[in-house]
């Protein structure tokens, strides 16, 4: 049986220790840089005594954690943020629904649902730029608005931008398929370019095919990691487009919201920040998008004059102050779950590490700018087709695995029959969607459970 003895991969050090957050600084800022680097510092044993969480809401129980020390935050049979209670079914699923929330965070909802229901203030109320406020200190942007789903920001980011019919918007092929709905939404097309090996868009396939149409770029910061950012900006500059993130998997992770015109965000309850139904947010730097997005997001209606449009179109996608309680009470969990989800996977990624070495996986890279929402494994041709290893990993262990997505935007037939498929060849996105494979990775899983996952896909391919 495999422990975690087995997944240190730094030795433990006496050098003086680079804090996570600013340099110098003690304070964990819940980023995911600085989650980097704490993670990367538990693992080598190094004394992080001092640390504290930074004061965002969305820090409040991580701070909690730090205080407890080492013990807290590194697999330990007991007293651990990675300890289970529940009973062992002898299956590792995907993503057990009953395990989106802990029984702390239910609690939290509960409390703020009653709240809600005792003032009945449904739909509109105070919780709502409470919520906004809190998340825009967290990301250190200076607006978010909160919107009724991923989806919704989507839209009204890039109606702020000023995307409208006929405009060209350029997209990744290999996200959900909210993403190009967003963009046929407003009337404009899609044009699909190519990704690097990240699974991100890359700049010199957005720079081959963008032309004097092209209102905005719309880069997905998949599984959580963050796209090359700056090289999108200079061609979005010199070509006068604007530059929209799809960051509704990457909650936290440094730099989103910075250097883009506008971020979406999502809230479903699948994500890293999940709510009691869905939510999502647009977060930007420049007031006047700040406005657009909030006038969009309420029927066009000006933010100062009540029943007064300021915008020809909007909609009803504002988010709830039902919502915005529960967001509210949910917030201070956030940054715990990304330092969990950001250990396991470098525990991954090290009881993987030999497989990687024979040439039967490929895994990604553990880098700073990401939040881990997925865990792709791309799955080489020595360790036959993907989809076998998929079904023999179930079948043969109980180990569920998934593919996000199952089938890219050009492949599915109401695209490719509106004359939307790609000028230009996917080479990259057709090979890499081909083999990716995700393994279970959520803010619940055990160590047993991961340990579990690493041994049975070890068999499978040695025993192949």
């Amino acid at each position: 049986m495999l422990t975690d003895r087995h997944f240190v991969s730094e030795a433990p050090s006496t050098e003086a220790r680079a804090a996570p957050g600013e340099a110098g600084s003690t304070t964990v800022s819940g980023d995911s840089h600085s989650l980097f680097r704490l993670v990367r510092d538990i693992r080598a044993g190094r004394d992080i005594t001092g640390l504290h969480g930074g004061p965002a809401l969305a820090n409040r129980e991580l701070a909690r954690v730090l205080e407890r020390g080492e013990p807290a935050l590194a697999p330990a049979p007991r007293g651990s943020v990675f300890a289970w209670d529940g009973p062992w079914t002898g299956e590792v699923r995907f993503l057990p629904r009953e395990r989106l929330l802990s029984a702390p965070e239910r609690a939290a909802a509960l409390r703020a649902f009653t709240g809600v229901l005792d003032t009945g203030a449904f739909t509109s109320g105070p919780a709502v730029g409470a919520f906004e406020a809190a998340l825009a200190e967290f990301l250190g942007v200076p607006h978010a608005v909160a919107t009724s789903s991923g989806t919704d920001a989507l839209i009204i980011a890039l109606r702020a931008v000023g995307v409208g019919h006929g405009d060209n918007v350029i997209l990744p092929a290999n996200s959900f398929a909210a993403t190009e709905n967003a963009v046929l939404a407003c009337g404009a097309r899609p044009v699909l370019a190519d990704v690097g090996d990240d699974y991100t868009l890359d700049p010199d396939s957005v720079a081959e095919r963008i032309t004097g149409r092209t209102k905005a770029v719309l880069p997905v910061h998949l599984h959580g990691k963050l796209t090359d950012l700056s090289g999108l900006r200079a061609v979005c500059d010199r070509h006068g487009a604007a530059l929209v993130e799809d960051a509704c998997q990457a909650i936290g992770v440094t730099g989103v919201g910075q250097h883009a015109d506008a971020a979406a965000l999502s809230f479903n309850p699948y994500k890293n920040f999940g709510l009691c139904g869905k939510a999502g947010a647009v977060v930007t730097r420049v007031p006047e998008l700040a406005e657009r997005s909030r006038a969009v997001s309420y029927h066009g209606f000006s933010p100062d004059v009540k029943n007064v449009k300021s915008e020809l179109l909007g909609f009803n996608a504002g988010i709830d102050n039902t919502q915005a309680e529960i967001a509210l009470g949910l917030l201070p969990y956030l940054t715990l779950g990304n330092y969990r989800r950001l250990f396991l996977a470098a525990r991954y990624l090290d009881g993987l590490a030999d497989l990687a070495a024979s040439g039967a996986i490929r895994l990604p890279e553990f880098t700073p700018d990401h939040a881990w929402h997925l865990f792709p494994v791309q799955v080489e041709p020595a360790a036959g087709p993907r989809d076998a290893l998929k079904d023999r990993l179930w079948a043969e262990h109980r180990v569920e695995t998934d593919v996000y997505y199952p089938v890219l935007t050009h492949r599915q037939h109401p695209v490719s029959d509106a004359g939307l498929s790609p000028s230009r060849p996917l080479f990259h996105t057709e090979r890499l969607h081909s083999r990716v494979l995700h393994l279970p990775l959520h803010k619940a899983l055990s160590i047993a459970e991961q340990n579990r996952t690493i041994e049975a896909l070890h068999d499978c391919v040695r025993s192949r």
